[in-house]
């Protein structure tokens, strides 16, 4: 049994950092160190000179705008108590992975896999307003020279977002350099794969020794920028990066040319990412760092299906009915219990790995019985 604050519990819960409370006191007037915060929070010990009843009733105002619940605020500040750590147990676990049976292509007419190797356009790509709005994040990353970490689960749509945007980027801003490392095992890049990508976007001439090269680099990026580019390194696979790598890019990203940086940094990852940039050792970099999740495709599920569906030449209204498209994206849906003290918490998985596996496993069965129209009883079922 470990000592642990009803404090540190609910950040933890709520997912909120000391960075970020020290912060939100800073704006009401109120000094308090996250050193301090910190032992407050782990052994429930303030300082003798502060005032406690002040700084107190402001982290309870910014918890409660955090999404606290009035059981989590109720006897915040007690004191340390011998206790198992909570742990989260979600009622709900993603479906092993399946493809779609030759059996079921030739039982519903499909010339072609709804959901293999089906990107090959800009149209392909279905979209909808959180995306689009990322999109212009990592543009705007580009434009104003900051740093963004697009970080989301397996399956959840990552990589589709950086070939949408690299599109996006070779036929509408021509004025932007992307820069993207070629290592293909992320963690063994280094800091000269860095300068090496960088000399390679602009074409920059071997250098025989590290000084140099970084040297020319700095000068080039100066330049190209004077000439109207707009540079933007992007890195997916982000979570394998080092910790030594990140507190690189932050120091490439600190390069300027009068007021204007040079270059902004886009991190593409998946959930380990935000971990890692939780780590004090990053904090820097965390700092300034803006950072997205991609969200579940929840409301828009019945219109992902449709769009795909659509894209092979099938109208999936004859496949499936409205109610058994909401049917699968409920099979996405759960609850993950915090424990006596909390309150359960919704969780929703609808990423499109997931949706994908599901309509493969329904119409796999289908396919067998013989059912030429899937219902919401059939999805059930499976």
């Amino acid at each position: 049994m470990a000592k642990i604050t009803k404090l540190s519990q609910v950040f933890e819960q709520l997912g909120v950092k000391q960075a970020q409370v020290v912060k939100a006191l800073r704006h009401k007037g109120i000094t308090f160190s996250t050193a301090s915060l910190s032992r407050v929070k782990r052994q429930g010990e303030w300082p003798k000179t502060c005032d406690k009843a002040a700084i107190q009733t402001h982290i309870e105002a910014y918890l409660h705008d955090q999404g606290a619940s009035s059981k989590q605020l109720n006897k915040l500040w007690g004191g340390c108590e011998q206790q198992a750590p909570i742990i989260d147990k979600p009622d709900y676990e993603d479906p092993e992975p399946e493809m779609l049976s030759m059996h079921a292509k030739r039982f519903f007419k499909l010339r072609h896999d709804p959901f293999e190797n089906e990107i090959t356009c800009e149209d392909d790509v279905f979209l909808v307003d959180n995306h689009r709005l990322i999109l212009e994040e990592m543009l705007s990353a580009a434009s104003a020279g900051s740093m963004t970490a697009l970080i989301g689960e397996c399956g959840s749509g990552k990589t589709i977002i950086r070939r949408a945007f690299t599109h996006r980027v070779q036929q509408e801003n021509p004025e932007v350099i992307l820069i993207q490392p070629a290592r293909l095992d992320r963690r063994k890049i280094t800091a000269e794969s860095i300068s090496s990508a960088i000399c390679r976007a602009l074409q920059i001439k071997h250098r025989p020794s590290a000084e140099e090269r970084d040297a020319a680099v700095e000068e080039a990026l100066i330049e190209s920028a004077n000439n109207g580019h707009l540079h933007l390194m992007i890195i997916d696979e982000a979570h394998d990066l080092s910790a030594d790598v990140i507190k690189l890019l932050k120091r490439i990203w600190e390069l300027t040319h009068g007021f204007r940086r040079v270059m902004g940094i886009v991190l593409i990852g998946q959930t380990e990412l935000s971990k890692k940039l939780g780590g004090q050792n990053v904090r820097e970099f965390t700092w300034r760092c803006n950072q997205i999740k991609m969200q579940p495709l929840g409301l828009h599920v019945p219109a992902y299906i449709r769009h795909k569906f659509k894209r092979i030449g099938v109208n999936a209204d004859d496949i499936f009915t409205e109610d058994a498209m909401g049917a699968i994206r409920g099979k996405c849906y759960g609850k993950i219990k915090h424990g006596m003290a909390f309150d359960d918490e919704d969780m929703d998985r609808s990423f499109p790995l997931h949706i994908n596996t599901w309509v493969n496993k329904v119409m796999n069965v289908a396919a067998n019985i013989g059912e030429q129209k899937i219902t919401e009883k059939m999805v059930h079922k499976v």
